[in-house]
């Protein structure tokens, strides 16, 4: 068989030989496995044609664009958006709401950073670089299993806005609203260093009918920690979520080598670094249980949230 050259006049490139197959559906040259030589090349495009191209192409890189941007964490609640995410209020905490209604596989898919408690009251909880550990009665901590559950927690992806040092000596109630930036924002704090001391608390599991939080802490063991180094972990919330989560400073602290920790009651810093991440969204999921649903919620606990929590 000799070999052919010609060249298709809709052709921009050389096919061998020229008369052999035809153009199909997708504009593409089909050659038979009979030819000597297989060459495939795409037509040259009219001008209306290249607009056409040219509008599909965009359409398909914004459609895919789109796609990107909602499932790699852009919609408002999702993973890279500064969102407090809570379960339950604090004051359904101070009715004795101690049922546990999400799983700890759950906050984590909605923070890396915060604090609460555990199904029956059972202990203090931090979460602290996507890890979440119990604080027990006895101030000893262990790492939690994602099937237990929680009355009340608040979490976050925590991102750094601002650091700052503190000052040598610097107690816990000496913390300003001025330190931050804005007093009606909340803030996820996390304050890392030297403690000259640390003065925390932690509560027992409790047992139906359950007492009030209030009474609970009557009775609670308090830790006298000493030139300990750790991270306290929490909130600053701000004064008109009074009712939902705790207005000012609510931290946890956590020793570095994992084994001491508690509610703070109070502090001296040796030397430490506070982080801050200024949170603009709030998302509050509440308990389906009977027991939140008939609970009076109307009544001003701020009396008794002051107790609970100094």
């Amino acid at each position: 068989m000799n070999e052919t050259h010609g060249k298709d006049k809709n052709m921009s490139c050389d096919i061998n030989p020229p008369t052999l197959g035809s153009y199909g559906a997708t504009g593409y040259k089909h050659i038979s496995l009979n030819s000597y030589k297989l060459v495939a090349c795409p037509p040259k495009l009219s001008p209306r044609r290249r607009i056409k191209l040219a509008r599909a192409v965009a359409f398909s890189t914004i459609f895919f664009s789109v796609l990107i941007f909602l499932f790699s964490g852009c919609s408002h609640f999702n993973k890279d958006c500064d969102t407090v995410y809570q379960v339950a209020t604090i004051d359904s905490l101070l009715n004795a709401c101690y049922d546990g209604s999400v799983d700890m596989r759950t906050i984590k898919s909605q923070g890396d950073t915060g604090i609460g408690t555990f199904n029956q009251l059972d202990g203090e909880m931090i979460v602290l670089d996507g890890e979440i550990y119990k604080i027990k009665e006895d101030g000893t901590i262990s790492v939690v299993a994602d099937s237990e559950t929680t009355p009340f927690c608040a979490v976050t992806f925590f991102k750094s806005d601002k650091k700052l040092e503190l000052q040598p000596g610097m107690k816990f109630s000496q913390l300003s609203p001025a330190l931050l930036g804005s007093l009606n924002y909340f803030y996820a704090i996390k304050i890392t260093g030297k403690f000259k001391s640390v003065k925390a608390r932690s509560v027992p599991m409790q047992a139906k009918p359950y007492p009030m939080l209030v009474d609970v802490v009557k009775a609670q063991p308090v830790f006298n920690l000493e030139d300990i180094e750790g991270t306290a972990v929490g909130f600053f919330s701000p004064a008109y979520v009074k009712g939902i989560n705790v207005p000012g400073f609510h931290l946890h602290f956590i020793s570095s080598d994992l084994k001491r920790g508690g509610h703070i009651l109070d502090f001296e810093i040796e030397k430490a670094e506070m982080q801050t991440d200024e949170t603009h969204g709030f998302m509050m999921v509440l308990p389906e249980d009977e027991t939140f649903q008939h609970l009076d919620l109307t009544k001003d606990k701020e009396k008794e949230l002051n107790k609970v929590e100094k």
